[in-house]
């Protein structure tokens, strides 16, 4: 998979994220309860995390100074994401909650998400 595609796949989910909070942020409020009351789903998603984590970094631990390490980024957040799900599941549900209370910070929130997918998506698309 080429960097192209790599941005590709990571903007447009990044963008998707973004508007859906913006344009719906009481059923991503639900989604956020929903998700800390089910211990199978946090463990799913730590797994998910941590896969997709590992398989960029194993595949694109890549260091340089030009706009591919950000994906390299991107797969060592997911990575330590997914430990930190898997591993300090009752710390997490205190993040999410507290995240899902504060109306400006999930504001902020997709906010830099929108602007990290379209970033993305322009590298996807239009330069690499």
């Amino acid at each position: 998979m080429t960097d192209a595609q790599i941005f590709q796949i990571l903007g447009i989910t990044y963008l998707a994220v973004g508007i859906g909070i913006i344009i719906n942020p009481d059923f991503y409020k639900k989604m956020i309860t929903h998700f800390t009351e089910d211990a199978a789903a946090i463990y799913l998603g730590g797994l998910a995390a941590l896969v997709i984590g590992f398989l960029l970094v194993s595949f694109h631990n890549i260091w340089v100074t030009d706009w591919s390490v950000i994906i390299t980024i991107i797969g060592w957040a997911a990575l330590i994401k997914g430990l930190f799900l898997i591993t300090l599941p009752k710390t997490a549900i205190k993040l999410c909650n507290s995240f899902k209370e504060m109306k400006k910070l999930m504001k902020v929130w997709s906010t830099v998400v929108i602007i990290l997918g379209v970033l993305l998506c322009w590298l996807g698309f239009f330069t690499v």
